[in-house]
């Protein structure tokens, strides 16, 4: 397999997670990354089903990454955001800048079509909206929803993913640019981040199995975002 260094940022979607790949990462570990993380999301929402029970989620889809040969570098105590969603992240600057790039990017180039059908159809499950403004909460309405912003970075053949995991609940008519309660609508908002580390020789026995779970299954749950 290709083992090539990819020279500049790039992004994918996979299932409800939007995945951003500094500079330096190989094209072996975005695959490792993607399909990882694709197949704790589908386990995840097999076990919790039609349940918006979303601490619930994040509980299955860390289990079920650990046991992929996945390993906690940090754990973020959950917190409740008390401003813009961003803002709250715990990733730098250059970092926080790209995911939002990358989030533009979805929402605004036809050629993403795909993967944003895709993170809309995995972030919102009960309304059919545009996520993007979801995500910023303008607008109005009455949903609940979840999604996960993650970085990839690769350093000397380490490889560490930064997750942002939010879920959301809102009730109400009218909300714009905040993401907590302001007295007129009911809105909560919480986040936890995590940063993963690989177990390379581990994973590596088990690589071609996980591909192959998912070539089985016969649905692409990963597509790429253009533009960044």
């Amino acid at each position: 397999m290709s083992c090539s260094v990819i020279g500049s940022a790039n992004a994918a979607v996979c299932v409800s997670i939007l995945l951003v790949f500094l500079p330096g990462v190989s094209s072996q570990h975005q695959e490792d990354v993607r399909n990882s993380f694709e197949l704790s999301a589908r386990a995840a929402d097999k076990q919790v089903g039609g349940s918006d029970d979303y601490a619930k989620w994040f509980s299955i889809f860390k289990t079920t990454l650990l046991n992929l040969h996945w390993f906690s570098q940090q754990d973020g105590l959950e917190q409740e955001v008390k401003g813009l969603v961003f803002d709250s992240l715990d990733v730098s600057k250059s970092d926080r800048e790209l995911l939002i790039r990358a989030l533009n990017f979805l929402q605004k180039l036809e050629e993403n079509k795909d993967a944003l059908k895709l993170f809309n159809q995995c972030v919102l499950d009960k309304v059919e909206q545009d996520a993007i403004g979801s995500l910023l909460f303008l607008g109005g309405g009455s949903y609940h929803g979840k999604f996960q912003l993650a970085v990839c970075s690769e350093k000397n053949g380490a490889v560490a993913v930064s997750t942002s995991y939010v879920h959301f609940n809102v009730h109400g008519a009218q909300y714009r640019g905040v993401l907590y309660s302001d007295g007129k609508v009911d809105t909560k908002t919480t986040l936890s981040t995590h940063v993963f580390g690989l177990n390379d020789e581990l994973y590596g026995k088990v690589r071609d199995s996980i591909k192959k779970k998912l070539v089985d299954s016969g649905v692409s749950e990963q597509a790429p975002i253009s533009g960044l």
